[in-house]
């Protein structure tokens, strides 16, 4: 007689589970009027408890799909942007020097700084001004001195990283941080250290602008791979110059060659950088350097942009982890679609909190965690674009991205503790948390903890502060300059490891609180005590968890008839198992009173969507077990699916 009560019709409730609102549906013991078809009216609450479930299947479907949605938006294997850079601090500018004239001849001797000389050495510097005189040529001939200021960026323990700014006046020495509106320049030139095949100890590379060289005054609208929009000078005049003072017009102009392994060897980055004249005029700048004669407001910059190696792999690899883990998902996909289904007929429906049962689905989470694991590589590359108008966007989608895997892999990890062999003493007890608050927390906090400007700007620097090849000298220190080793920099991961671990220890106690807290509330306990698992035969069988878990494996959320308790059909889904039964060939309500009691098959959760296939189409398919009288009967040795029926998704019956 009690088994035939049991045959549940599942039906949602508010009451949340202890594991952070995972409760199953309820089991509502059904009489003789509801076997023919009839429901309980069920009150909001409870629909709103169901719905909430089924909101939160689809939120984990939405950060499951995440990485996909980077990969296809972001581009993150091929990007090159223009950098913005303007004569203020917040561009990492300050005065240097303010003495040198320029001359036909170069260098007016003795008119330049110790400091200006030395951060290159006395045979560059002599070059320097020999270009410089070249190349301004026809300033010198309106004006036979030019005043040169020279700047830097960077150039302190804070940025790292330094090159050397010259801006040339007519009449007077500008200012490296005007404030007035235009101030205007004869030129500009910028000069770093780069590395070429031909010269292996390293070279200097200056990019310059001249106000009167009309072959240098043409803007043009370039719009870079991410689709902004920047306006540059064209043609530049780019010369690299040898440390023996050898100067060599330069066709690549390309300089910040920095190698990244972040994902290792076999997908490492090549980030690097291409010199550029700047037109600032859009920026709003409270002062700036304009072109005496052309009127251009003008600053050197860079088009920067990195590649990945073997990046089509790379791609190939996390679309083919994509459609697994969708794969994967598909049977609590399909479960999750009729449970939103029957919400909205208003028909009794099988929901659950599919993340309070991802530690039932290794596979699964593992996957996951993989799809998710460029994001490694999408942070360390992003920082490069702190100065460019998506920068923010893509380091911040970047940092939702590492939440994500974080807080996927840690779940994983916890998952594997809740396999370890328990002592006897303890085996009957388990520490619980919820899931669900554990992965949003964990995702938050780590966005929320990445998403800082300051921090962004910081890793910005420290990707241009790799070791250098060849350096510059200001401020009593050598500063990578363009020229790096070809070891690169480390891997941001490496940098920000110490602020992800706060996140995820804040969001596991959190978790921890709210699960032990809700069920203090219900039952005076504060541990998960699963003794009454062991004389339960499915539960038996799919084995409890030891030490810790999510699941809502309380005494209190199995439904109690005499002394027997039974494990619900949605506590069947949590633990990983889906519930099939043989296809009625007369499904009308006469004939179902007429027939035997039906038999249930429990497949694994991934083989759902395999099970409800045409027998045509059907793979083997493994049976777990059938339910028979409410009691759970494991099959011996590997039975699979009859091959010449058909079958259909149940919700089951409840199991003691």
């Amino acid at each position: 007689m009690v088994a035939k009560m049991l045959r549940c019709a599942v039906q949602p409730r508010a009451t949340p589970s202890s594991a952070g609102g995972s409760n199953m549906a309820t089991m509502t013991i059904t009489n003789g009027a509801a076997a023919s078809g009839r429901l309980h009216d069920q009150s909001q609450a409870s629909y709103l408890a169901a719905y909430a479930r089924v909101g939160s299947n689809l939120v984990a479907g939405c950060l499951i799909l995440l990485s996909l949605l980077t990969l296809s938006v972001l581009g993150m294997f091929d990007r090159l942007v223009v950098s913005v850079n303007a004569q203020t601090e917040t561009y990492f500018w300050a005065p240097f020097g303010q003495s040198c004239l320029l001359t036909a001849s170069g260098f007016v001797p003795e008119s330049c700084s110790a400091d200006e000389v030395n951060a290159t050495s006395l045979t560059v510097w002599t070059a320097v001004g020999h270009i410089l005189a070249q190349q301004w040529a026809r300033e010198l001939e309106a004006s036979p001195t030019l005043r040169v200021t020279t700047c830097i960026i960077g150039g302190t323990s804070s940025v790292g990283w330094a090159n050397l700014q010259l801006v040339a006046g007519y009449d007077a020495f500008p200012e490296c941080l005007p404030t007035n509106g235009a101030q205007p320049v004869a030129g500009m030139a910028m000069l770093e250290t780069t590395i070429r095949e031909a010269f292996v100890e390293g070279v200097y590379l200056m990019t310059l602008y001249s106000d009167l060289d009309p072959a240098m005054n043409t803007v043009h609208l370039h719009v870079s791979s991410d689709g902004s929009k920047a306006k540059l000078m064209k043609d530049p005049a780019r010369t690299i110059i040898t440390q023996d003072g050898v100067a060599l017009a330069d066709a690549f102009g390309t300089d910040y060659i920095i190698n990244s392994y972040p994902l290792g060897p076999w997908f490492h980055v090549v980030g690097y950088c291409h010199t550029e004249i700047e037109e600032v005029s859009d920026l709003g700048l409270p002062g700036w350097s304009q072109g005496k004669s052309s009127g251009h407001a003008i600053c050197p910059g860079w088009n920067c942009g990195h590649q990945v190696e073997n990046a089509t792999a790379l791609i190939a690899l996390q679309l083919c982890l994509s459609v697994l883990t969708l794969a994967l998902l598909g049977g609590d996909i399909y479960v999750t679609w009729q449970g939103l289904r029957g919400l909205l007929r208003h028909k009794p429906v099988l929901t659950y909190a599919l993340l309070s049962g991802l530690e039932r689905r290794k596979v699964l989470l593992s996957f996951i965690a993989l799809n998710a694991a460029p994001s490694l590589l999408y942070l360390d590359v992003s920082r490069i674009y702190f100065f460019t108008t998506n920068g923010f966007k893509i380091w911040s989608l970047s940092a939702a991205m590492l939440g994500n895997c974080v807080a996927f892999g840690c779940l994983f990890i916890l998952s594997l503790v809740g396999m370890l062999p328990a002592p006897r003493i303890i085996q009957d007890y388990c520490i619980s948390y919820s899931a669900p608050a554990f992965l949003f927390c964990t995702i938050g906090g780590v966005a929320f903890k990445l998403c800082d400007m300051d921090l962004f700007r910081l890793v910005y620097n420290q990707f241009y502060a790799a070791p250098p090849y060849l350096g510059m000298y200001v401020n009593q220190a050598t500063w990578p300059s363009g020229a790096y080793v070809a070891e690169g920099t480390p891997a941001v991961a490496t940098l920000l490891s110490s602020l992800v671990a706060y996140p995820i220890l804040i969001a596991l106690g959190a978790s921890m609180l709210l699960s032990m807290g809700h069920r203090r509330l219900r039952s005076r306990g504060l541990l998960l005590h699963t003794q009454w698992c062991t004389a339960n035969s499915f539960l038996r069988y799919a084995k409890r968890p030891q030490y810790i878990t999510s699941l809502p494996l309380e005494e209190s959320n199995a439904i109690k008839i005499g002394a027997k308790l039974f494990c619900k059909p949605s506590t069947m889904a949590l633990m990983g198992y889906g519930i099939v039964a043989e296809a009625e060939a007369d499904p009308t309500p006469d004939a179902a009173m007429k027939r035997p009691q039906t038999t249930f098959v429990l497949v694994s959760i991934y083989a759902l969507l395999p099970a409800l296939l045409r027998s045509g189409w059907r793979m083997p398919v493994l049976i777990a077990g059938v339910i028979r009288g409410n009691q759970f009967e494991p099959t011996k040795g590997k039975t699979t699916l009859d091959r010449t029926r058909e079958y259909v998704h149940k919700r089951g019956s409840c199991v003691t």
